[in-house]
């Protein structure tokens, strides 16, 4: 029983300190309603283990001046599972 307890805290640790690549891909928007005030497109995300991205965040908005910002920050940055959690429902709530 310790055995399984001890095995799932080092694997634990070992996701909590995983890093995780950051890379934000703009897509062209096509329907005419929207491609003047919006952007839209994908955030994809790499690991060293993987030759593609494990996963990747969409985002469709028109508040261009805080997405600039926000992908400033974090466009190409290594950031650990917490954080990339935090990107996640930062990106769900606001864009």
């Amino acid at each position: 029983m310790w055995v399984v307890i001890i095995k799932a805290k080092i694997l634990m640790r070992k996701i909590k300190s995983k890093k995780y690549f950051l890379n934000f891909i703009e897509e062209a928007v096509l329907n005419s309603h929207y491609s003047d005030n919006y952007i839209g497109g994908r955030i994809e995300i790499w690991t060293d283990e993987s030759q593609y991205s494990v996963e990747e965040i969409r985002f469709f908005t028109c508040k261009q001046k805080d997405f600039f910002k926000f992908r400033e920050k974090w466009d190409f940055k290594e950031v650990d599972l917490e954080q990339l959690e935090v990107i996640k429902k930062n990106v769900k709530e606001f864009f």
